[in-house]
């Protein structure tokens, strides 16, 4: 029986590895993220040095279960996530065109993981897996809610010599961190957590010479 215990103990030793590749919603895409704070970063920005860090934090041991640490409270920030479309008017007139653009049902708020933490769910319900998410739901701030699907006409005037885009932007907040699970006090897995929380978003029409 002893034997099966230490066995098991190295098991979980050796289980202990950390692969820091993202696991990412879709905001990890947007064409442009500006943090109010420049001390502000993303998961995805983490160094190993950033990850060190922050497991330094974490040198309480635990019975059982995972201890987290936040990194990034809250940060705002401001994003592009696509342009919709450009329009070019190399001729000496003005030209008019009527547009419409029609957004599809999307969630608020995304999650991101690296290393032994994990996602579960399907399609825009997803949530972290195992107890880690009630740790992190207690521990930061976010919504969980959806945007419906809208429409929307534009009547766009396009002067001579320029050009009109139309891109999207929004602005949202970062929570980031990263986590420790612990067995019998023994450190058996851990990663990088974020969720991203988008409070705005709509559409913007810049025009400008070519």
């Amino acid at each position: 029986m002893k034997k099966l215990v230490i066995l098991g103990i190295m098991l979980v030793v050796l289980g202990f590895v950390s692969v820091l590749n993202v696991n990412a919603e879709e905001y990890l895409n947007y064409q442009e993220i500006v943090f109010d704070d420049d001390d502000a970063y993303l998961l995805d920005d983490y160094t190993e040095e950033d990850y060190d860090d922050a497991y330094k934090l974490l040198s309480k041991r635990k019975f059982m279960g995972w201890r987290i640490v936040i990194v990034n409270d809250q940060e705002e920030l401001e994003f592009i996530s696509e342009t919709k479309l450009k329009i070019y008017n190399n001729g000496f007139s003005t030209i008019q065109h009527d547009i419409t653009l029609e957004t599809e049902e999307t969630v608020k708020y995304q999650l991101s993981v690296t290393g032994g933490i994990k996602l579960s769910g399907d399609g825009n319900v997803k949530k972290f897996k195992g107890s880690i998410d009630a740790d992190i739901k207690s521990s930061v701030s976010y919504n969980k809610t959806t945007n419906s699907s809208e429409k929307y006409v534009f009547e766009i005037i396009v002067d001579p010599l320029t050009y009109v885009s139309i891109v999207t932007r929004g602005k949202g907040e970062i929570n980031n961190g990263v986590g420790i699970k612990y067995f019998f006090w023994i450190k058996t897995s851990k990663g990088g957590w974020e969720t991203f929380n988008q409070t705005t978003e709509y559409y913007e029409i810049v025009k400008d010479r070519i």
